[in-house]
């Protein structure tokens, strides 16, 4: 079926066809830039690179984040421990890798 009989089956429409099929025929779709306005486009992306030292934060994310001691990284390492040899078909790798996080 073609798209002027689907069009014709539309009913209460002032569009005739061919003005809906062309209505953007004269649409620019590029232009052209000016040197002016290429030269402004440059210095605002050249700005923006360069950010006032104070205007960036340094904050580290691990600064924010609150420490934790070898004591609690231990009870940690044991609980999971603890927890691990309940379970059924845990491999013996997974012991070893806690060992040796326990050195």
């Amino acid at each position: 079926m073609s798209l002027e009989a689907d069009w014709n089956k539309l009913q209460n429409t002032e569009v005739q066809f061919e003005d809906y099929v062309t209505c953007d025929e004269g649409l620019a779709t590029t232009g052209t830039l000016t040197d002016a306005e290429i030269i402004d486009i440059v210095n605002q992306d050249i700005n923006e690179d360069n950010v006032d030292e104070n205007d960036v934060d340094h904050t580290d994310p691990a600064d924010c984040e609150p420490l934790i001691s070898n004591k609690e990284a231990r009870a940690a390492i044991n609980t999971l421990r603890s927890f691990i040899e309940k379970c059924d078909d845990i491999e013996d790798r997974v012991f070893s890798s806690l060992f040796e996080l326990m050195k």
